[in-house]
């Protein structure tokens, strides 16, 4: 096997040596133990620490140098707009009967939300669990997973009558339930109490109450009924039987929000808004109810007023027993004035004061010791003070404050409070992170300490950064004490600076610690969430749940770890494929994407707004593409996705799992369906790091693999023809590598054995002469009616360094696409042509035989005819991917997903040699990309089905050439229906 030098190695080293680092030396430690002088921070270190010091539970902030490559770009903070509204375009000759100006309507007919954002789950008593979004999706579950009732952010905001303020918009951004923390102040926008739970309407289910926020991220504004507030938090009950809203009430910034003895607290801080209300001050607000007619009517309320309309926010609540509540709030320190921080302690019916102590520090959590009459609290210093916190008591009685344990240079993270050590009585189970130079957290430690005395270790347990990882550490963010295990909820970096988890996005860890503080058993990857944890007990045993940020619920058992069960929430949906799976001779749709859920449709039922599933599968990992096909010989379709890392067959009636082909530990992010050899019975074509066929059985048929030579490779999504198989390959890191390997073949559809090889040269334009690669999403195209090789070519697309900003420097090259067309019978090279960036590239795609094929690039079209006749033409949308369809009244169009939404055009567009042209038709859906069309009625008229985009699949595919490309926003998901006329 060749190994391969990397220019990519070079390229990181002199960076690194440009900024004076070296690759062996890592930034000193500010480690707590080791250093007796406290670290002071300018702002300008404190925001950089603060941007690291927190979980990106919304979505849409993330290291930006770890999502950009030499090869790539990153496209962070997408607004995820859709195209400019349709005009009529064209002088072409129509399709169908119709002029190329007359425009399309796309009617919304039915759409299903898909949870995003972090997720967090919480007990409601017998009944299940709730499920809470930080991008406003909330469900209530049975215990076995399946959802009673949900909510959407769409639904909130029709129940919260907010409208926009700017008339042209048409769709909201999702309101952001208040979750999070920052380790490093309390003045930001997170809060790890923006939710709770109590029975307020008395009918034996916990009700939810959370606070959400509407127009301040990103800062669009918005209309809210009595108010002239243009931004604030909504503070909503929902009840906890139906879902439904019970009361609503709008905030400047409501912070936290907590249930005491039937008292709701809200904990307003208007100065986190950007546009408070003249002279508001910070308060709690307490409010009980009464309950009639399917609604809460305040029956009593109460406010504590801070007396500060400067940057004051709340800090913690917690019940303090006997219907006390103690809360903390904080005052910032000015140029004129120092930190404050205030621990109270207020009768929850009526708001009266039992006592108030100040401290120099901010107050950022509270927890009720209630065995030794305390209230235990992490309090921390103004950064530019010092960096540093401490554990303090206050006596429930008096509010006598006693620091238990001071920490230099670290940050706390999480607090606990229970039985963790051996001896009997309580401890504090304490998490910090310390930071480096850089202000990058370089270890996160769980400390226990004696509950006596608040500072005499009994156990610790110290994570550092993984092997690789120059930036944040891992942090532990969530603790629970349950079944004598300290369970610890925190990210995971392991390969942080790779495409599977950049930026720490994708994993997280839950860690069972025994009194002792071993390891008793630990999730990690893909199987916990990075911040939240909810420990329960149910049947004599104790559970810990946890989401995933690819939205799946795990249950694992105290005791000994293991997984109890698996729940895909649907979240984004990003393929989809049409076949009558019910039997009723009409197109139903089955979709997959983030989770590891699958999901069919009636499509009829899509079509008529009332959409009926028909079932509901799980499968090994995230869904990375759906195809569909008789690999029975049943003759009934079977549906078979690729499943991150397994092929797994579903029967198309009932969902069930009927094969599942391992994938050996390779990324299975492509899988083909047709049939190979001839015999009637559709095969399982799955390209990684070879091509191997399988019978539908999950029986080997044969393998490809590429020559020893041409070392590590990757496969290509792989096409059929004319009794071939026609697919292509490239070195591993292919953009990075001097001597790239990289092939086409075309194989013997029964027996894979090799008909002829591609053997590609350069073009003229390439930097160093040689080909670096081959693309790998829709790549190979074959069809009959490519006009070449008399209806037998095929399209392969090569890599090539070109166009370089320094004459002759490689390093200034860019990448650019080669399509090649090829004689599929013989190999012979027909046709060559240098195009746009891999990451622009859509796809391939033709009408009747004899017309031109096009290539869509990034709305650019790039047409081959006849004898070389190439056309290029682009529209004015960020057109991604296209196809004909059957329009309305027989008219042929143009139809594709874009950035944003869907569109369609007269194909004029595609030979009118113009450009940015407008479309006759469109659909505005911010987080949709990708698309379905199919006839789901069976009316003639193709319908179309508005999917998202799988950011984190796509730019882990840009990886394997070396290359990557990730553009995330937070944007809502939906999976959207529309027919056309």
């Amino acid at each position: 096997m060749r190994t391969h030098a990397s220019r990519r190695a070079l390229r990181l080293a002199s960076t690194l040596v440009a900024a004076g680092l070296a690759l062996t030396v890592a930034p000193h430690a500010l480690a707590a133990d080791s250093s007796p002088t406290a670290m002071r921070l300018t702002a300008e270190q404190a925001k950089q620490l603060a941007a690291h010091a927190h979980v990106d539970v919304y979505g849409d902030g993330t290291a930006k140098d770890d999502a950009t490559t030499d090869h790539g770009t990153s496209l962070q903070d997408s607004s995820g707009k859709g195209a400019p509204k349709s005009k009529a375009s064209g002088t072409g000759a129509a399709s169908g009967t119709a002029a190329a100006d007359t425009p399309v309507t796309f009617t919304k007919k039915s759409a299903l939300d898909g949870v995003t954002g972090l997720g967090a789950t919480v007990q409601a008593g017998s009944h299940g669990y709730f499920t809470v979004h930080s991008l406003a999706s909330i469900q209530l579950h049975k215990p076995d997973g399946s959802t009673t009732w949900s909510r959407t952010s769409d639904s909130l905001y029709a129940d919260w009558g907010i409208t926009h303020l700017r008339p042209w918009e048409t769709e909201f951004y999702p309101a952001r339930v208040l979750m999070g923390y920052n380790a490093v102040s309390p003045f930001s926008p997170y809060s790890d109490q923006g939710y709770d739970t109590g029975d307020l309407t008395g009918d034996g289910v916990p009700d939810l109450v959370f606070s959400a926020s509407v127009g301040i991220n990103p800062p669009t504004g918005v209309t809210i009924p009595g108010t002239k507030l243009t931004s604030g938090t909504m503070v909503t009950v929902l009840d906890g039987k139906s879902g439904k809203t019970l009361w609503s009430k709008v905030y400047a910034y409501a912070g936290m929000v907590k249930i005491v003895d039937g008292t709701l607290l809200v904990a307003d801080s208007p100065q986190l808004n950007s546009a408070p209300p003249a002279g508001a001050k910070g308060a709690l607000y307490g409010t009980r109810f009464s309950y009639a007619d399917g609604a809460l009517t305040p029956s009593s309320t109460w406010t504590y007023d801070t007396g500060e309309t400067g940057a004051a926010a709340w800090g913690a609540l917690e019940a303090a027993g006997d219907g006390k509540v103690a809360a903390s709030w904080n005052l910032s320190k000015t140029a004129t004035a120092a930190a404050r921080g205030r621990t109270l302690v207020l009768d929850a019916a009526d708001g009266s004061v039992v006592w108030k102590t100040d401290s120099e520090l901010y107050g950022r959590q509270l927890h009720l010791d209630a065995a030794r009459g305390r209230m235990v609290a992490l309090e921390q210093a103004d950064t530019s003070d010092a960096v540093k916190y401490q554990v303090v008591s206050y006596e429930l009685g008096s509010g006598k404050r006693i620091a238990l344990d001071t920490r230099i240079n670290a940050l706390p993270t999480a607090m606990t409070i229970g039985d963790v050590a051996p001896g009997g009585g309580t401890e504090y189970a304490v998490s910090e992170s310390t930071l480096d130079s850089n202000m990058w957290l370089n270890s996160g430690t769980v400390r226990v300490v004696s509950g006596s005395d608040g500072a005499t270790v009994q156990w610790t347990h110290t994570t550092k950064r993984a092997p690789g990882n120059l930036e944040n550490a891992p942090a532990t963010w969530h603790m629970d004490v349950v079944g004598g295990k300290l369970i610890a909820a925190a990210q995971d970096d392991t390969d942080s600076a790779l495409a599977q988890n950049i930026g720490s996005l994708r994993y997280g860890s839950l860690t069972a610690f025994n009194a002792k503080g071993k390891i008793s058993w630990r999730h990690a990857g893909l199987t916990a969430s990075p911040m939240f944890q909810q420990a329960y007990r149910s049947g004599g045993d104790d559970y810990v749940r946890t989401i995933d940020p690819q939205q799946n619920i795990h249950e694992y058992k105290v005791g000994n770890g293991k997984q109890q069960s698996l729940t895909p929430l649907q979240g984004d949906l990003n393929y989809a494929q049409a076949a009558d799976l019910d039997g009723d001779k009409k197109l139903d749709v089955v979709a997959g994407g983030t989770s590891n859920g699958v999901w069919a449709w009636s499509g009829p039922s899509l079509v008529k707004g009332a959409p009926k599933q028909l079932w509901k599968t799980t499968v090994p990992g995230a869904v990375l593409s759906v195809q569909t096909g008789d690999v029975t010989g049943d003759k009934k379709p079977e549906v078979i996705v690729a499943a991150e890392t397994a092929v797994v067959v579903l029967d198309g009636t009932t969902g069930k799992i009927l094969t599942t082909i391992d994938g050996g530990g390779q990324y299975v992010r492509s899988v083909t369906v047709a049939d190979t050899d001839g015999k009637g019975k559709a095969e399982i074509l799955v390209p990684t790091d070879a091509l191997r066929v399988y019978k539908g059985n999950g029986k080997a048929l044969w393998t490809y693999s590429a020559p020893e030579a041409d070392g590590d490779v990757v496969f290509s999504d792989t096409v059929t023809g004319d009794g071939q198989v026609y697919t292509q390959y490239a070195s591993k890191g292919a953009l990075d590598l001097p001597d790239a390997a990289e092939n086409g073949v075309a194989l013997d559809g029964a027996k894979g054995t090799v008909n002829w090889k591609a053997d590609p040269e350069a073009p003229a334009n390439a930097v160093d002469g040689k080909l670096h690669g081959a693309l790998l999403d829709h790549a190979v195209f074959a069809s009959p009616n490519i006009p070449y090789a008399d209806g037998h070519a095929v399209v392969y697309t090569w890599l090539a360094l070109t166009d370089p900003t320094t004459s002759g420097d490689i390093s200034t090259a860019t990448p650019h696409d080669v399509v090649e067309i090829r004689d599929g019978r013989t190999g012979e090279l027909l046709h060559r042509t240098v195009n746009g960036s891999p990451w622009s590239h859509g796809n391939f795609f033709i009408d009747g035989k004899g017309d031109p094929l096009y290539e869509l690039s990034f709305g650019t079209f790039r047409g081959y005819g006849a004898d070389g006749k190439d056309t290029r033409s682009s529209v004015v949308a960020p057109l991604r991917t296209a196809q004909f369809i059957n329009g309305p009244g027989g008219r042929r169009l143009v139809a594709g997903g874009v950035e944003g939404g869907l569109g369609v055009w007269d194909p004029s567009v595609l030979t009118e040699d113009s450009s940015f042209q407008s479309g006759v038709g469109d659909a505005t859906i911010m987080g949709a990309r990708n698309y379905l069309a199919a006839d789901l009625d069976g009316d003639g008229v193709d319908d179309m089905v508005s999917l998202n985009f799988d950011d984190h699949g796509n730019n882990r595919m840009a990886e394997q050439l070396g290359g990557g490309v990730l553009s995330l926003n937070d944007a809502g998901r939906q999976m959207a229906v529309y027919t056309l006329s």
